[in-house]
């Protein structure tokens, strides 16, 4: 019967060593496969999410703009918008007929009202809330405008009164909030000035 020497056994418990070596590196590069994974899908989350947040604000943007177009043809109409409320332009639902005139701050009211929301608006773009939307609230007084001066020290003089005037202005705070996929929200406030006297054709 034959034997194994010292050295066959030395090799044999080497080959179950370099087994054990190749499974840990199997191991391994399983785990930095998987880590390197999922950050590949956190980086696609963080993009999407950036380009989500990107278009909400463009969305929310488009609505002062769209918002200011719709102020100055309602101030045209110094009635308000004669059409039945709420009234139709476009893909713009107006739900107030004289939103030029409106001059209470949601905030101030006691509570507060939240705005703007779809629960205060007086203009939502699209009509459809079921889909992304944009609301817009407005308020805003008169005031007047930058040049305006009365010298009342000219009629002392004996020269009669003057005046510096540079005309009223109309000045409106435009709220945009665009309600976006996945919940998405994003508010954009403007300051919107019209000169008083100014005015176009009422249209509705």
């Amino acid at each position: 019967m034959m034997q194994k020497s010292p050295s066959q056994n030395i090799v044999a418990n080497e080959q179950g060593f370099i087994l054990v070596i190749a499974l840990l590196f199997m191991v391994i590069l399983t785990l930095v496969g998987i880590t390197a994974l999922n950050n590949s899908n956190t980086e696609i989350q963080i993009a999407g999410n950036d380009k989500l947040q990107k278009q909400t604000f463009s969305q929310a943007d488009g609505g002062t703009e769209a918002g200011g177009k719709l102020l100055e043809e309602n101030i045209s109409c110094p009635t308000g918008f004669t059409g039945a409320i709420p009234l139709r332009i476009g893909r713009a639902e107006i739900l107030t007929a004289n939103i030029w005139a409106i001059q209470t701050d949601p905030s101030s009211l006691v509570p507060p009202v939240p705005y703007p929301s779809d629960a205060q608006r007086q203009i939502h773009i699209p009509n459809n809330d079921a889909e992304p939307h944009t609301n817009l609230n407005f308020f805003g007084n008169s005031s007047l405008s930058s040049g305006n001066a009365i010298q009342m020290i000219a009629g002392y003089e004996g020269t009669g009164y003057s005046a510096a005037t540079g005309g009223g202005q109309l000045v409106t705070n435009i709220d945009s909030q665009h309600i976006g996929e996945n919940n998405s929200i994003s508010t954009i406030k403007i300051t919107w000035r019209h000169i008083i006297g100014h005015e176009g054709t009422c249209l509705y």
